[in-house]
């Protein structure tokens, strides 16, 4: 049976540092010397503090990059322009699945 998963702040900035950096789940558990199946009963749990953290990572890793390629494509970059539309095509298109897969629930993250 999985213990609860108690982190300090710094392991919760590391997790996101790591997260940032593509590293799976159970690397970051190995790194951070937790069992793995205790942290990752915590990652699959959406409304857990790993859980966000982990994704925040992520994120802000995605939306510096993007924040760059935008910059970049702004300035002329044809290459840079073609990965900032495919990226925004993407997204769009899961925001349609989404809707139409999801209609009328109420959903309380962004999976």
């Amino acid at each position: 049976m999985p213990e609860e998963v108690r982190l300090s702040q710094e392991e919760f900035e590391q997790i996101e540092d790591l997260a940032a950096c593509n590293y799976s789940p159970e690397q970051i558990a190995k790194y951070l010397d937790i069992r793995k199946e205790d942290f990752m009963a915590a990652w699959y749990n959406h409304r857990h503090p790993v859980r966000h953290h982990y994704d925040r990572g992520q994120l802000v890793a995605d939306v510096e990059i993007n924040q760059k390629a935008l910059e970049t494509a702004k300035a002329g970059n044809l290459t840079a322009m073609q990965v900032y539309q495919k990226n925004r095509e993407t997204v769009h298109v899961e925001n349609l699945k989404k809707q139409i897969l999801f209609a009328g629930e109420n959903l309380d993250d962004d999976e």
